[in-house]
């Protein structure tokens, strides 16, 4: 009593335990006088943001709850140890004479001006056990000043505005959180059907979806329900703003629609129906992946449950609000179409999964992991979409030789940027083969530097990410260079070979690895593996055939540069209408049939 108190902790975990507990005693008359103590707090401002708990309201409740005046926050880190980034009296963050603070530009790691926000670079002499000096960490801040800091401490002084945008959250006081996965929701609901968003559909459809009747695959009334989807969408001026929208529309068509009858809709001899009730879960990252899935669970004759991307893509809002519009002429399809949206919760992939005859993973490794968890009826059926990876091979001189280079910078940009790289089809290697290598090679990648100046909006955090998995390849892999361009939306690496690891480690939004290839067989090790999806060619295709007919375990599509994310119902290898229907094998007696 009477002196000087130190207080030190979380900056989330003396909001949750240390002042609620503080101000639930003083409404029961217990109150504590720290109006003498100094409270240095740090991490989980994160957290406290989902809270709406502002660094002044985190001040003012401590103060009035224990008369604690003296709150210093600090911004520092683990991986360099030893620099503490203390706040004065001014509320600003200020470097030691140990240390060093820089902003960069996102675009090309430039240093930013004075007052401009960029990503956040900590320098520190103090590190001696390993290269921890200079570090580029995924926080945004900002310089405010140098040697003028109205508290009088000499030094850069500066404050930080955040995390990058999408950046993973890992910071030490974050691990204090619920376990991986868990659900979160209303203790007072156990239900999980009651925590199921509906963007199509409702509970009661999902209810009574098992007792929906199987159909035959490309049913008329079916293909006229999607045809009128696919007119709806050429009529919304908001679909018309996103090229993979337009491209699902189209692919919806009724001619297009007579082609996948004609292709799929035959059986062998017997009668095939739909298995029942199909279980979709789309990729997080692709978002009109989900809409494909769904086609083919309706065109093969299923009543579909297609979990939506958690992320709010404009395309989804725009696909889902089309198939609703047309479930006002086609009233009998409603029962046969959910589309939801939910946390992760396995309680209720175990919900949706019982009632599926058919699951449908699209999620990559990870995701089919954790519904595997889930468990089906014994004859329910699972089709999964793994971890993939794809190539383009493009030949030099059938480049340099193209009148229409502008197109083929369009091609590769829907191809890649279009996606973020996010799609398995999106070439992450790219192959050069044929003549005139470098020339073709600097034109080309000059032609996709202006054709993305203006459509291809770089986030920060893709910047650091581009810059860390560039030196892990560097650090791995004797011989390669980085070819840095001008800014951070390209990202190259020239390997000086191809191995059975090339492909371990690879990154999106704008990174590609190169390689020129002299002979096709030099592919090999990336391609006779089961990894690998789609090799998109700017050339002749047939150059791959010795190699595709050598006998390899990889490679399912070789399409032109540009049809890279064209879907089908033949993809990766699977049958999708074979898949999601069974066939009822109809035996007609010999004689009967020698009599007639």
């Amino acid at each position: 009593k009477g002196q000087r108190i130190l207080l030190f902790g979380f900056t989330f975990m003396i909001w949750q335990h240390f002042y609620a507990e503080l101000e639930r005693l003083k409404k029961e008359g217990i109150t504590f006088d720290l109006s003498e103590g100094i409270l240095i707090h740090g991490g989980g401002w994160k957290k406290l943001a989902d809270k709406a708990v502002s660094p002044q309201e985190f001040h003012d409740r401590l103060r009035d709850v224990c008369g604690l005046d003296r709150i210093h926050d600090y911004y520092g880190m683990v991986e360099q140890t030893g620099c503490i980034y203390m706040q004065c009296e001014c509320g600003h963050l200020h470097a030691s004479v140990f240390s060093d603070v820089i902003t960069r530009r996102p675009a090309d790691f430039s240093v930013c001006d004075i007052g401009e926000p960029g990503i956040l670079q900590v320098v520190s002499a103090i590190p001696e056990s390993y290269p921890g000096h200079s570090l580029l960490t995924e926080d945004e801040g900002e310089i405010l000043g140098e040697d003028d800091c109205p508290c009088g401490r000499k030094g850069k002084y500066f404050r930080i505005l955040g995390r990058l945008k999408n950046a993973e959250i890992r910071g030490c006081s974050d691990t204090y959180s619920a376990p991986s996965g868990a659900a979160v929701s209303d203790p007072q609901d156990s239900s999980a059907e009651s925590r199921i968003r509906f963007l199509v559909g409702n509970q009661e459809i999902l209810r009574q979806m098992s007792t929906t009747t199987p159909r035959q695959p490309f049913n008329a009334e079916m293909c006229s329900y999607l045809e009128t989807v696919s007119s709806i969408l050429s009529k919304k001026k908001e679909a018309r703003q996103y090229p993979d929208v337009v491209t699902y529309g189209f692919w919806l068509r009724r001619a297009s629609l007579d082609q996948l009858k004609r292709r799929f809709g035959e059986g062998h001899g017997g009668l095939r129906l739909g298995r029942g009730v199909a279980f979709h879960i789309a990729p997080s990252n692709v978002p009109v992946n989900f809409a494909y899935s769904l086609a083919a669970g309706l065109l093969s004759g299923n009543a579909n449950i297609v979990r939506v991307p958690s992320k709010p893509f404009p395309q989804v809002d725009i696909i889902a609000s089309a198939l609703e519009e047309a479930l006002a002429a086609f009233p009998m399809i409603r029962p046969r179409l959910a589309l939801v949206r939910y946390d992760r919760d396995s309680s209720i992939n175990d919900y949706l999964s019982a009632l599926a005859d058919t699951r449908i993973v699209w999620g990559g490794d990870r995701t089919i992991q954790e519904l595997r968890r889930s468990p089906l009826r014994p004859r329910a059926r699972e089709i999964t979409f793994a971890d993939r990876y794809s190539l383009a091979l493009i030949d030099g001189a059938v480049y340099l030789n193209s009148e229409d280079k502008g197109r083929i910078a369009r091609d590769f940009y829907n191809d890649t940027y279009l996606s973020d790289q996010n799609a398995c089809t999106s070439p992450r290697l790219i192959a050069w083969t044929g003549e005139r290598i470098q020339e073709a090679r600097e034109d080309f990648w000059r032609q996709i530097r202006t054709y993305i100046a203006s459509r291809y909006e770089l986030q920060a955090v893709q910047s650091v990410n581009k810059l860390v998995t560039a030196l892990l390849v560097a650090a791995e892999t004797e011989g390669v260079r980085i070819l840095q361009g001008t800014d951070n939306r390209i990202w190259r690496l020239a390997l000086p070979a191809l191995t059975a690891h090339t492909m371990d480690r690879y990154d999106n939004s704008g990174f590609f690895l190169e390689y020129e290839c002299a002979d096709m067989d030099a592919l090999r090790p990336v391609c006779d593996d089961t990894r690998c999806q789609t090799i998109t060619v700017l050339g002749d295709p047939g150059m791959l055939q010795p190699l595709l007919a050598s006998g390899i375990r990889g490679v399912d599509r070789v399409v032109p540069m540009g049809r890279s994310m064209d879907f089908d119902l033949l993809w990766d290898g699977y049958d999708l209408i074979g898949q999601l229907t069974r066939e009822i094998a109809i035996q007609i007696n010999k004689e009967d049939s020698d009599k007639k």
